[in-house]
């Protein structure tokens, strides 16, 4: 009976162990160890108790345990970091083709605001004078046109107002007409 309690504080020091770690601090070596261990000390005592040898059992139960789980979690641990050194380097990838086009953005208008500028020194006065000149025609043209337009627009409102109104009084004529000559 004795090694049998001597199982039970084996066991409860392991799940102390297991439950002391903080959220933040707890990785999958030291969970997986923790879970080893305790799984690894029931297992053990349970068969060491069978030749009498509970708490040696339990120990040594305890220690491949927490082996084992040591060596899972650890693999686990391994495997999210490399996850989350991909994504870290995905998003410095992505971090540096966005300042690379926005550097070719600005050396783009840099470029354009150049070449504005050499051709704006080759323009002439007459040439500038000439360009506002034909702007001005063009506007004034495309206001008459508008104006024409909307005339044939109110004149084609008017011809169909004044339609109706012939239909309308041509049927009260041909009806007052037939009611007089009965």
């Amino acid at each position: 009976m004795s090694y049998f309690k001597g199982f039970i504080v084996i066991l409860a020091g392991f799940s102390l162990v297991a439950c002391s770690t903080t959220p933040e601090s707890k990785s999958n070596t030291t969970t997986g160890a923790a879970v080893g261990a305790t799984a690894g000390a029931i297992l053990g005592g349970i068969i060491g108790h069978q030749s009498g040898e509970g708490a040696a059992g339990a120990a040594l139960g305890a220690a491949a345990g927490a082996a084992v789980g040591g060596a899972f979690g650890y693999g686990k641990d391994i495997k999210e970091q490399n996850e989350q050194d991909e994504i870290a380097q995905e998003r410095a990838h992505q971090q540096e083709v966005a300042r690379q086009r926005a550097e070719a953005a600005e050396a783009q208008a840099k470029l354009d605001e150049q070449l504005a500028v050499a051709e704006g020194t080759l323009i002439s006065e007459e040439e500038l004078e000439q360009a506002q000149a034909e702007a001005l025609e063009a506007e004034a043209r495309l206001a008459k046109l508008r104006a024409e337009r909307a005339a044939a627009i109110e004149r084609q409102k008017a011809l169909t107002e004044a339609q109706e109104r012939l239909e309308a009084a041509e049927e009260a004529i041909e009806n007052l007409e037939e009611e007089l000559s009965q």
